[in-house]
């Protein structure tokens, strides 16, 4: 059976309370036109200093009380690999756009199917909505600083389906092979945009983030992560007597260009949706904590039933520029 993390869980005041000044202390102010510039051209952008050191380790913080509160006996075992999707894919995944789920290392387990690490070294991710359901996650994902890189990119009404905290743990960390962003949260024409920010500092022995730069112009996004029925309004996990996911078309990447994008604790990578990057396992003993939030556009974007990531009957993919400058409020923020 497996055993509940024990973790020590800190104040919630004083954690909050860097995010509220991290809020209260942001601007509107986007790119400037020498960074919009480097984005357009390289497909990326590293924003060094975007989030203070109390921020990141009061967003750690979080991610630390969420894993205390997770009871493994309760849920499924679910994989995350990215060598494997289609395998590994399953209802628990499919369903989880809207909430907070867990997803473990695939070398979290023996060949016995027993847990061969600790817990709180065994998660390699929590998605996919931290940003509306808990309070600190959401304060930075609805940041003026979101807000404003998005208004200088030209989006008009953005919001955002998807959040991932990703823990890349020691000596397990699996690595993540080469893709683009589009191949996931496809739009029609394509629009998603990844913010990541290193909440630890990143490295070519912990599984730092690599990139080709100027792929976006040179490898249009040719493959498709689908739902093998397509959401009918309804029900999240239709076809269940078939695979539920499946990876349309292929991709030939050449990456004898990647370079790494070597991160400090609180640097911020702006991803394109075309932008080939990838990371390598981590196989060193420190870990590589990172928050990623993705956005799409709406106006006049076609968000395809067959994505995988939907959300339920009467719940919508929260607006990043709200009629209110304030992020969106969650009925639900004691429970977390």
């Amino acid at each position: 059976m497996l055993r509940r993390t024990q973790a020590t869980l800190f104040k919630p005041t004083s954690t909050l309370r860097s995010l509220r000044n991290y809020t209260d202390d942001a601007s509107y102010i986007g790119l400037t036109a020498e960074q919009k510039e480097f984005y357009d051209t390289n497909g990326y952008l590293h924003i060094r200093g975007a989030l203070s050191d109390d921020v990141c380790d009061a967003l750690r913080f979080r991610a630390i009380h969420h894993l205390a509160q997770f009871d493994p006996n309760a849920y499924q075992k679910s994989i995350f690999s990215s060598t494997h999707q289609t395998r590994f894919s399953d209802s628990y995944f499919l369903e989880s756009g809207h909430q907070i789920r867990y997803f473990f290392e695939e070398k979290a387990f023996d060949d016995d199917g027993n847990l061969a690490v600790p817990m709180n070294q065994a998660i390699n991710k929590i998605g996919h909505n931290l940003h509306s359901l808990d309070p600190a996650f959401r304060s930075v994902s609805f940041s003026p600083h979101v807000i404003g890189i998005l208004k200088s990119l030209g989006y008009i009404k953005p919001v955002l389906p998807q959040s991932m905290y990703i823990f890349k743990q020691p000596s397990i960390g699996g690595e993540v092979l080469p893709h683009q962003d589009g191949t996931y949260l496809y739009t029609e024409p394509q629009s998603v945009v990844g913010f990541w920010w290193a909440l630890e500092d990143c490295t070519t022995m912990n599984g730092c983030l690599y990139g080709v730069a100027g792929s976006h112009k040179t490898t249009p996004v040719q493959q498709r992560f689908l739902r093998t029925t397509p959401y009918d309004g309804q029900n999240l996990t239709a076809g269940k007597d078939a695979p539920l996911l499946t990876t349309s078309g292929q991709a030939d990447f050449d990456t004898s260009q990647g370079r790494p994008i070597l991160t400090k604790k609180g640097d911020l990578v702006l991803l394109h949706n075309a932008f080939v990057h990838y990371s390598h396992a981590n196989t060193s003993l420190t870990s590589r904590h990172a928050y990623t939030i993705h956005a799409v556009e709406t106006h006049e974007t076609d968000y395809p039933a067959t994505n995988w990531l939907q959300f339920p009957p009467g719940m919508t993919f929260p607006p990043l520029f709200p009629t209110s400058t304030s992020a969106p409020q969650n009925p639900h923020d004691n429970e977390h």
